[in-house]
């Protein structure tokens, strides 16, 4: 999660962190369209100008979002020990420290933008597919099924939750489970589920 800073930022390396943060920030709770470029200047403490000095437009501004959120992620899943036990779950775990990333994901989808202008690449989810072809090299999946459809499916579930939690929870009673104990019985099915992409036998 990226967090704006409370001191004016000095300096053009400064201030593009700044400007990052402040959009990252507006962008998560209010959606891009929604946030004005007077407003993100406003809360990173420099000159509206600087937003177009620096990146050219919000669009831009947008896109250098996403970059250094998906970036981020992705160096956090690199730093997890052993990548190939259970990459599920292994996301899961990163995912859930990055709701930044994926509230502005949510907002831009449903504003219609399209995924190819808003990242130049997906680390994350290339990282996925790579880990996921490994686990197939050494015999951990079942090699007859596409990496990258295991990762749509894996991802999308987890999307899903981290996006959908509260509602999720309230609408089957597991609300009312304690959280331990939920996640608990989450992580069995997250078991058998990479289980069942495993070698058949």
């Amino acid at each position: 999660m990226i967090r704006s800073r409370a001191a004016r930022p000095r300096g053009a390396e400064a201030v593009r962190e700044a400007l990052i943060a402040a959009a990252a920030n507006l962008f998560a709770q209010h959606g891009p369209a929604a946030v004005s470029v007077r407003e993100i200047a406003a809360a990173a403490q420099v000159n509206h100008g600087l937003v177009h000095r620096h990146f050219g437009s919000k669009d831009a501004l947008l896109q250098a979002v996403f970059d250094r959120l998906a970036h981020d992620l992705a160096g956090e899943m690199r730093l997890r020990p052993n990548p190939l036990n259970r990459p599920g779950r292994q996301m899961f775990r990163a995912t859930r420290t990055q709701g930044q990333l994926w509230r502005i994901l949510a907002h831009s989808l449903l504003e219609k933008r399209r995924p190819r202008e808003l990242q130049r690449d997906y680390p994350v989810i290339a990282a996925l597919v790579r880990t996921v072809r490994m686990a197939q090299v050494t015999g951990r999946f079942d090699p007859k099924f596409d990496a990258r459809a295991l990762v749509a499916v894996a991802t999308g579930a987890t999307l899903g939750w981290l996006l959908f939690e509260p509602f999720l929870l309230a609408s089957t009673g597991l609300d009312q489970v304690p959280p331990r104990q939920r996640y608990r019985e989450i992580s069995r099915i997250w078991r058998r589920v990479e289980k069942a992409f495993g070698p058949q036998t």
